[in-house]
């Protein structure tokens, strides 16, 4: 058992521009790639990977001041910290229930191809820890292993089948055909951004409204493309949070390239995902009489303008929610520079005018509903993800009651909390 747990540990150790190239290399050679053409792909793949990993790093330590200044502009006090997505990473993955986590998962995504329940592939082992969330809820509460690992494989035939439905508009929406997006997080809530649209599109003048980044820049021209909304957002920012003059210019200057950057990694990452996607897609089709999407991290759409713009005018409101917002005690800390855009790289293919996605108006306005709702989720699961980590000795102050914003806030791992409270079962 313990060279097995070594194992697992050792593969969830790699980076994710490691492991997923490795995931698609064997999956390709599966397929009947040629060795050679399976390797550069997976090759590409990964330094797309490394080069958006290495952007959201960038992003998210240039607005590490930002966000400290706006905390502390406010004086806000709130008594749950936002320890972060990678606080609850090394608490699920250090759960002793953890090592079920990749066999599981993987047993359920064959088992539901097998049985043509879902079209989705995922080749992002990593993110399996998403599905965790729920996992670690019901361990925490109940004790028991099995009744943890049936609330993972719930959560995960949920995502997979959000992803089976949302896989067509968000392929169109960021040109990623034959990929869909399982991701635990970022996937719960593309129903949120369809339930908005559909109440804009009954209010009028409201829905009229045409601001996707195409349509700004067709009328704004230079001020409307991404590079002078990015040098915008960034001075505004660095001037509410009272950042040194050089500073604001540091953040606007950071903030332009990101925007600029960000789709040519993607662009690098796409010509390796295109040849193999096309490859295993033709396998299946051969073999089983399949059509499969490959499963990706939603992580590769976060650059995208509008996803971005949405994400960093979102910083500042998220604050102001968590100032205003009656039995609110979560205060934004170190998921609130990623998790604004990131739960919202699903959400914006369907935040329409028409049939075109990416709407920022739609937007913001489906953004504000899923933070008032990841601000109550987050704060009302702290005490279990904190129990959850003082449990296995994570390295936190034993004194701070803690959440994640971005990954504590899965609403389905909220609801399977509220029902075993019925059955007696809480802290």
């Amino acid at each position: 058992m313990d060279t097995v747990v070594s194992i697992f540990k050792s593969i969830t150790s790699l980076s994710s521009f490691v492991m997923l190239p490795l995931a698609i290399l064997i999956l390709s050679l599966i397929s009947g790639m040629k060795l050679g053409k399976a390797f550069r792909s997976s090759v590409f793949i990964g330094i797309g990977l490394l080069g958006l990993s290495t952007m959201v790093n960038l992003f998210a330590s240039t607005l590490g001041p930002v966000v400290t200044g706006f905390v502390g502009n406010t004086g806000v006090d709130l008594n749950i910290s936002d320890l972060g997505v990678f606080t609850l990473l090394t608490a699920t993955w250090g759960s002793p229930i953890a090592i079920w986590f990749i066999p599981v998962g993987l047993a359920v995504n064959i088992l539901f191809l097998a049985l043509k329940w879902t079209k989705t592939l995922d080749a992002d082992i990593l993110n399996y820890w998403t599905w965790g969330i729920t996992a670690i809820v019901v361990y925490t509460l109940t004790g028991s292993v099995w009744m943890s690992l049936v609330g993972f494989a719930l959560n995960e035939i949920l995502i997979l089948l959000i992803a089976d439905k949302t896989a067509p508009v968000v392929a169109e929406h960021y040109g990623i055909e034959g990929t869909s997006v399982p991701h635990g997080n970022a996937g719960l809530w593309p129903p949120v951004g369809i339930a908005v649209n559909w109440l804009v599109d009954k209010i009028p003048g409201l829905n009229k409204l045409d601001a996707d980044p195409d349509t700004i820049q067709r009328k704004f021209g230079v001020i409307g493309e991404p590079v002078f909304i990015g040098v915008l957002l960034g001075v505004i920012l660095g001037i509410f949070a009272k950042l040194p003059w050089t500073s604001v210019l540091s953040v606007g200057m950071t903030l332009a390239g990101v925007m600029v950057i960000f789709p040519r990694m993607l662009n690098i990452m796409m010509e390796g995902l295109r040849p193999i996607s096309e490859q295993v897609r033709d396998f299946m089709k051969r073999k089983f009489n399949r059509d499969v999407y490959i499963g990706l991290d939603a992580a590769i759409l976060i650059g995208f303008p509008d996803v971005l713009s949405v994400g960093i005018l979102l910083i500042p409101i998220l604050i102001i929610l968590a100032l205003v917002l009656p039995g609110n005690h979560v205060l934004p800390l170190a998921d609130l520079a990623i998790a604004t855009p990131f739960l919202m790289t699903l959400v914006m293919p369907f935040c329409k005018t028409g049939d075109k996605g990416g709407n920022i108006i739609r937007g913001l306005i489906a953004g504000i509903v899923i933070f008032i709702l990841a601000l109550y989720i987050s704060g009302d699961l702290a005490p279990i993800y904190t129990a959850a980590g003082r449990a296995i000795n994570l390295n936190v102050d034993q004194n701070v009651v803690w959440t994640s914003i971005g990954a504590g806030s899965n609403w389905f791992a909220w609801i399977v909390a509220k029902i075993l409270g019925l059955f007696g079962y809480a802290l």
